[in-house]
C-alpha cells in the first residue's frame, strides 16, 4: 500500500479504505465494551495506542492524505463530529473528557510518525492508562472536581 509513485487514485483508494476500517472498528470495540460510557473514546485510545502501528510509513501517507483530500477522512469526520457533538452536551458535563481523550490520541498518533521513541514504553503506558480512567469519570465527580478547584482558586 502507498508504493512510491503509485497513482493518486490508487492512494485515494487506499485511504479511504482504511479510514472506513477504522471507523467501524472503533464501533466494533466500542460496542464489545461492557461499560457504554466512555466506550467510544477507550476504543479510540485502542485503536490509536500502537507506537509501531503508528510510526510506519503508511501511517504519515495517511495523514499527508488526509490533510491535502480531507474528504477522504469523511468516515472518520464524521464520527468526530457526532461524539462531539454528544460530548458538547451541557447536560453531561464530563463530555468534554471525550473531546480531551480524542484529541490526546490524535496528538499522540501524530506524535508516534514524526518520532517513535518520544515516549519510553513505561511512559507511555502511563499515559494511555491516564486517558482511559478519565473516560471512568461520571458527571457527578467532574463537578465535585471542579468545585473543589474553585474553592481553591477563589
Amino acid at each position: 500500500m502507498f508504493e512510491d509513485g503509485a497513482p493518486v487514485e490508487e492512494v485515494e483508494r487506499d485511504v479511504e479504505s482504511l479510514i472506513i476500517d477504522l471507523v467501524h472498528e472503533l464501533g466494533e470495540r466500542a460496542d464489545a465494551d461492557p461499560d457504554p460510557s466512555g466506550a467510544e473514546e477507550r476504543a479510540y485510545i485502542a485503536a490509536f495506542s500502537d507506537v509501531s502501528a503508528n510510526q510506519n510509513k503508511n501511517q504519515a501517507a495517511l495523514l499527508t492524505t488526509a490533510i491535502k483530500r480531507p474528504n477522504l477522512a469523511e468516515s472518520l469526520n464524521y464520527l468526530n463530529q457526532r461524539l462531539d457533538r454528544e460530548d458538547l452536551d451541557p447536560r453531561q458535563p464530563v463530555g468534554i473528557i471525550g473531546i480531551i481523550v480524542r484529541l490526546a490520541m490524535d496528538g499522540l498518533w501524530v506524535s508516534d510518525i514524526l518520532d517513535s521513541t518520544r515516549f519510553k514504553p513505561e511512559d507511555r503506558q502511563r499515559i494511555t492508562e491516564v486517558l482511559t480512567g478519565l473516560t471512568y469519570l461520571t458527571d457527578d465527580r467532574l463537578n465535585e472536581v471542579l468545585r473543589e478547584r474553585q474553592g481553591k482558586s477563589s
